[in-house]
């Protein structure tokens, strides 16, 4: 009982602390104070640590928000947030945003977070970053308060308002590092999806599928924001086949003969689209036929994928693909892909599509057809280079491919299915 009312003592002084010190900084905001008199942001040369990559990023920031006349700016969306930084700003991954933000002028850039998250900012997710923490108790507005002293009263743009879209294009304007990193990024989840392939075997659920998926993907580094898995028939009946658990009989999701693993995969923030599909024993000709006619439709796409072409003219060569080839339904049964980079996808092809392909951008086409009996996709993510060819970022390496030939005769290596 004694040792109950010392922490119970402690915590009341705690929170006392927490709110003389949110009131201190309340009166500081409100205090009237002169623009020319003000220094934004303390402590400056902070940042001389940031990595170069990022700040590229806040070079690019600062001058959107300059042609647009934004004295302050605050990031705090996780594809922006993992954008500007490369940290993450959540704890738990089904959040937009976290307990940490960025609040950017001409000068400084300022991570504000609290307290429980100090250390993480400063020396994992956001090194060389000035990071400013608020106690934990009397949130969020002790976070508010340090927002408020930063921003001293200017006006305040949001990256969830006016600037959105801009800020959605700079993501997607791969600089020279943004592609290093996403080169080494898909050679290892193109090894981690093959990894995970190859471990499946008959009799495991669509769940331990998507575990032995996470694991291979984590031991690289990768967190998984979307993972489906589907067995058998069900390729077939669901296009985004969230895991299921096993009936212990056999009735439930357990694996009889084909499999496949449809995934994206999150590593600081770039985010990278493929799928496999496995098959234990012969391949089912309805199976292979499906499957050749997915790849062509899939290289038709990628190597369509060219600056200048719109998102209308993408889903029109997609519907005429599906149609060429026997299966014109296919088209409205799933959407096609589209613009990756910091988010899963940042547009899709769609008719009346009025966005363009430029060079310097990653794509992500995930073409699928649903069989009588069985279903299958093909999926990598491709980068459009800085002369307009396409290289596939996500390969796998022991993998086996076919050469999938377009209506012009042009191939491209596809991944085919696996057999064990």
């Amino acid at each position: 009982l004694a040792a109950v009312g010392m922490w119970h003592r402690v915590a009341a002084r705690s929170l006392v602390r927490a709110r003389s010190c949110l009131a201190q900084a309340a009166r500081r905001a409100s205090a009237p104070s002169s623009p020319k008199a003000f220094t934004p942001f303390r402590g400056v040369g902070t940042m001389s640590g940031i990595a170069p990559q990022y700040a590229e990023h806040l070079a690019s920031l600062r001058k959107l928000m300059k042609d647009e006349g934004v004295e302050v700016l605050i990031v705090s969306k996780a594809p922006a947030f993992f954008w500007l930084t490369g940290g993450r700003c959540y704890v738990p991954t089904i959040e937009e945003a976290g307990p940490a933000k960025v609040v950017v002028d001409s000068e400084k850039a300022v991570v504000v977070t609290t307290a429980i998250e100090e250390h993480k900012m400063k020396n994992q997710e956001c090194p060389g970053w000035e990071v400013r923490a608020a106690p934990w108790a009397g949130l969020p507005g002790t976070m508010d308060a340090i927002v408020a002293e930063l921003v001293a009263g200017r006006p305040v743009e949001e990256d969830t308002g006016r600037l959105a879209g801009a800020i959605d294009e700079l993501m997607v304007d791969l600089t020279d590092a943004d592609i290093e990193a996403y080169r080494a990024f898909g050679k290892d989840i193109g090894d981690a999806i093959a990894e995970a392939a190859k471990s499946v075997s008959v009799g495991d659920t669509e769940y331990k599928v998507a575990g032995l998926t996470h694991l291979a993907y984590n031991k690289r580094g990768i967190d998984l924001v979307m993972i489906g898995v589907a067995h058998d028939e069900r390729i077939a009946w669901d296009r985004h086949p969230l895991a299921r658990l096993g009936a212990g009989d056999g009735a439930g999701s357990e694996l009889k003969k084909v499999c496949m693993i449809a995934t994206c995969g999150r590593r600081k923030g770039l985010v990278c689209s493929l799928s496999r599909v496995v098959c234990f024993g012969e391949v089912s000709e309805e199976l292979r036929k499906i499957h050749d006619v997915c790849m062509e439709v899939d290289a038709e796409l990628n190597l369509a994928t060219t600056p200048g072409k719109t998102a209308d003219a993408l889903y029109a060569l997609a519907a005429k693909a599906y149609a060429d080839r026997g299966f014109p339904e296919q088209i409205e049964q799933h959407h096609q892909g589209g613009l990756i980079g910091y988010k899963c996808r940042h547009w899709i092809a769609q008719p009346g599509g009025t966005q363009v392909v430029k060079a310097g951008r990653a794509y992500a086409w995930n073409p699928t057809i649903a069989g009588k009996t069985i279903g299958t996709k093909s999926e990598d993510t491709i980068l459009v280079t800085r002369d307009g060819s396409v290289e596939n970022l996500t390969p796998s390496s022991d993998w086996p491919y076919v050469e999938a030939k377009t209506a012009d005769g042009k191939t491209m290596k596809r991944p085919d299915i696996l057999v064990k």
